[in-house]
């Protein structure tokens, strides 16, 4: 059967959001007990030099990763839900990729930091530091809210669409039960992250209650949709023993 080509994709799509999980987890945890979080470009060339890797850990440099393991899941969602609907699991998988690229790109650029703080420390002259350190507060703006909002902005949106597609399919996984669940928990979710990030434009202090039911209704979604994904890669699983016994 066609479905049997996709049980590797489904599997990848499963796995991908509990590494995510890990990463995002690990992350918190580091920065909780971790050092105290730098607030100046010097802080950032000072831990750096101290210790590259927690400054890599700091910078959120997994993200780049977990943003790219997100799109594998969306991939996988995009085939299992491609007959339920044709069209609304295309531009979610095609939203849910621009976020990616949207985030990762200026995520990306601000390991650059990295060099640039050996470059400091290794610098003979006042002016030669001064340079550097100009160099890193400008690779700083470039990390700024405006484009990881918008690459968050845009996975929420396809999440949101994969969430309400789910709801209506009422087979993910092929259980009803689990569609509904993935479906109420989505949208409640991606509708609580996009008032999340208008709050930080028109009232802060409600961003600041929103942000935490908005990561855990995302680590929700993503526990769930890996346990659809897996039943599915089962099932087709199933159905190429099936095909290979007849």
């Amino acid at each position: 059967m066609e479905n049997t080509k996709w049980k590797t994709l489904y599997r990848a799509g499963a796995v991908a959001p509990l590494i995510t999980l890990v990463l995002y987890s690990s992350q918190f945890i580091i920065l909780i007990f971790g050092d105290p979080f730098p607030t100046t470009i010097e802080g950032w060339f000072a831990l750096f030099q101290r210790n590259k890797l927690l400054g890599l850990w700091y910078l959120n440099a997994l993200d780049i990763v977990s943003f790219a393991l997100l799109g594998i899941m969306f991939l996988a969602l995009y085939v299992a839900l491609r007959r339920v609907s044709p069209s609304w699991p295309v531009i979610a998988a095609y939203f849910a990729l621009l976020g990616a690229v949207v985030f990762i790109v200026p995520r990306a650029l601000t390991l650059a930091v990295l060099p640039l703080s050996d470059l400091h420390a290794a610098a003979t002259t006042e002016a030669q530091r001064t340079m550097y350190l100009t160099a890193g507060e400008t690779l700083s703006y470039v990390s700024t809210a405006t484009p990881q909002t918008l690459g968050f902005l845009f996975m929420a949106v396809a999440g949101l669409i994969i969430s309400v597609v789910i709801l209506r399919s009422q087979s993910f996984g092929k259980s009803a039960a689990l569609s509904k669940a993935v479906g109420y928990v989505g949208i409640v979710g991606f509708v609580v992250t996009l008032a999340n990030y208008t709050s930080w434009i028109l009232a802060l202090s409600i961003a600041a209650m929103l942000m935490p039911i908005n990561g855990l209704l995302w680590l929700l979604w993503w526990i769930m949709i890996s346990v659809g994904l897996f039943k599915l890669a089962k099932v087709t699983s199933d159905e190429e023993t099936d095909s290979t016994v007849g």
